[in-house]
C-alpha cells in the first residue's frame, strides 16, 4: 500500500487544512491589528499551532500503523505529517498569491514558481511514502517536544 486511503486519515487532514487556513487568517488579522488587539490574536494563533501539532502527530500515528518502522534504516528527514503540513500551507500559498494576479505580472510570475514548489512537494512526498512502503527508509523518532503557553507539552 503506497498511501494509506482511509476515513481515519482523511478527517484529520480535512482538519490540518482547516486550522491551517484559520491560522493564516490569524497572522493576516495580527498585522493589520492595533496594539490592543495583538495579544488576543496571538493566543489564538498559539492555539491553532498547538492544534496543527496534534493533527500532524496523529496523521503521523495512522502512517506509522501502516507501515511499521525498521530502526535499522535510515530515517526520513520530516514526518509524512509534517511533509502534509507543509503541502496544506504550500497550497494555502498559491491560492491567496492567485488572488493577487489580475493586474500584477510579478504575482502571476510568484504563483508559477509556486505551483512548481507545491509539484516538488507532492513528488517528495510520493517518493517518500514509496520508500516507508518498500521498508527503504522510516519515519523519523516521532518525539516532539512543542511549547506553545501549556507546561508539560
Amino acid at each position: 500500500m503506497l498511501f494509506p486511503r482511509s476515513p481515519e486519515l482523511l478527517e484529520p487532514l480535512n482538519r490540518l487544512y482547516v486550522n491551517n487556513s484559520r491560522q493564516w487568517d490569524a497572522e493576516d488579522r495580527v498585522r493589520r491589528a492595533g496594539d490592543g488587539e495583538i495579544p488576543a490574536i496571538k493566543r489564538e494563533i498559539d492555539e491553532l499551532n498547538s492544534r496543527r501539532h496534534e493533527l500532524i502527530e496523529q496523521i503521523d500515528r495512522i502512517f506509522d500503523a501502516t507501515w511499521g518502522a525498521d530502526q535499522d534504516v535510515p530515517p526520513l528527514t520530516e514526518s509524512i505529517g509534517s511533509a502534509l503540513d507543509r503541502l496544506s500551507v504550500e497550497t494555502l500559498r498559491v491560492m491567496h498569491t492567485e488572488q493577487l494576479v489580475e493586474g500584477d505580472a510579478s504575482a502571476a510570475e510568484r504563483v508559477a514558481i509556486l505551483r512548481r514548489q507545491r509539484d516538488d512537494l507532492v513528488w517528495s512526498i510520493a517518493v517518500a511514502c514509496e520508500d516507508l512502503a518498500s521498508g527503504r527508509r522510516r519515519t523519523p523518532r516521532p518525539e516532539r517536544i512543542k511549547l506553545y503557553g501549556k507546561p508539560g507539552r
